[in-house]
């Protein structure tokens, strides 16, 4: 007596077709599905094997054969869509219903915790793709893992090192670094209302408070503020101090002010080259500043109402969308220095060559920086950018 072969091929296949289907998949779906059998099927399976698997298939109820020649050449085999679960039984795996099910409950407790739009909108993003029949890369690649870390950053709402966030939620300190950091860095870049795509990874990451070192911004003015008690006037510091970021956090900002005028210089040779002037707070602004910056400075800028707000940096791509970060989330009312036409003609002989895809991206910026339109033109008409430390090679002749 011959005895029954395990489930092989045909089950394999039958399988197959399900999870790649756009509707097989489904809980409750129904009608006959059919397989056409070629010759590369006999010879991967092996043509006995195969024939035996389909005809005890057939003995089973699950599928009919359809014979070209009876016993030896099959044209196709036949199954019903509600006995998909069977196929999957036979070689004891989950059906790709219930592990999409499992999932998806798995993704919407994730989102009851979620705070935040912007994370919201991820999960969203996901659950649309497991309605579709597709399981998320993210899912499928890091598990829970992920959303356990986005979950806790959307949380955050003040600055942590990196490394102490990964002991404290994933249990070592290398594991976000290791294995999480790219991926939450896309993550951010994607759905985070605050990032731009000219902020490096540093900076995208210090949107949820997240830092590789301490914060520190430089400063360079008669500022005051109370600290622990105590009054602070910076004015003596003529070449400048730095506010760590316990200062940024704790200070209170005075409301006796004599401060006019505030300047934020995108790059340090700059910050450091501006001379001290005593109505005016020149502040290095190292890129995109982090939340616990824009927050200072506002609530600097809530203390003396009329005070004027300049920025001043490259004349570039990423010089154009710091000013606009600084227009949205700190200063409505600030204002171009050395960032015009006449400035950019007089440096133009220091620029280097722009990419064509950032050009690109200036030209989408057409109409939404009036103070910058006439800088845009120049930049793309020449397709140069020119880096603010330029401007000091110029001043030393």
């Amino acid at each position: 007596m011959k005895t029954r072969q395990e489930p092989g091929y045909l089950v394999h296949k039958i399988i197959e077709q399900n999870e790649k289907s756009s509707v097989d998949w489904r809980e409750g779906a129904s009608g006959n599905r059919s397989l056409n059998i070629q010759q590369e099927d006999f010879d991967r399976a092996g043509k006995s094997d195969l024939l035996q698997e389909a005809k005890e298939l057939e003995q089973d109820g699950l599928i009919k054969i359809k014979w070209i020649e009876y016993g030896n050449d099959i044209e196709k085999i036949t199954y019903r869509r509600e006995k998909t679960g069977q196929f999957y039984e036979l070689l004891g795996l989950v059906p790709k219903w219930k592990r999409l099910q499992e999932e998806k409950q798995t993704l919407c407790s994730l989102m009851q915790q979620a705070e935040t739009d912007w994370l919201r909108q991820y999960y969203q993003e996901l659950e649309a793709s497991l309605d579709q029949g597709k399981t998320p890369a993210d899912l499928d690649k890091y598990g829970v893992m992920l959303f356990d870390c986005l979950n806790a950053l959307e949380k955050q709402r003040e600055p942590l090192y990196q490394r102490v966030f990964s002991i404290a939620v994933l249990g070592g300190s290398k594991i976000f670094e290791e294995k999480l950091k790219s991926r939450v860095v896309s993550v951010l870049s994607r759905y985070h209302p605050e990032a731009d795509d000219a902020m490096s990874e540093r900076e995208i990451l210090s949107l949820v408070y997240l830092e590789d070192y301490a914060q520190q911004l430089a400063i360079k003015g008669n500022l005051k503020i109370e600290l622990e008690g105590k009054e602070i006037d910076y004015g003596d510091q003529v070449y400048g101090t730095v506010l760590t970021t316990d200062t940024l956090r704790y200070a209170r900002i005075l409301p006796d002010q004599s401060i006019r005028k505030i300047i934020t210089v995108e790059n340090k040779a700059n910050f450091v080259s501006t001379p001290y002037e005593t109505d005016t707070l020149i502040v290095f602004s190292h890129g995109f500043f982090s939340p616990l910056e824009c927050t200072f400075l506002r609530q600097l800028i809530g203390k003396i109402p009329d005070v004027e707000f300049f920025h001043t940096g490259d004349l570039d791509y990423g010089g154009i969308r710091i000013f606009r970060h600084i227009r949205e989330h700190i200063c409505p009312r600030v204002r171009p220095l050395q960032m015009d036409a006449d400035w950019y003609d007089r440096y133009l002989q220091y620029g280097y060559k722009i990419k064509p895809e950032t050009l690109k991206k200036l030209e989408n910026m057409r109409g939404t920086e009036p103070l910058m339109e006439e800088l845009i033109d120049c930049i793309i008409k020449e397709k140069m950018g020119i880096e603010q430390e330029c401007f000091l090679v110029q001043k030393r002749k």
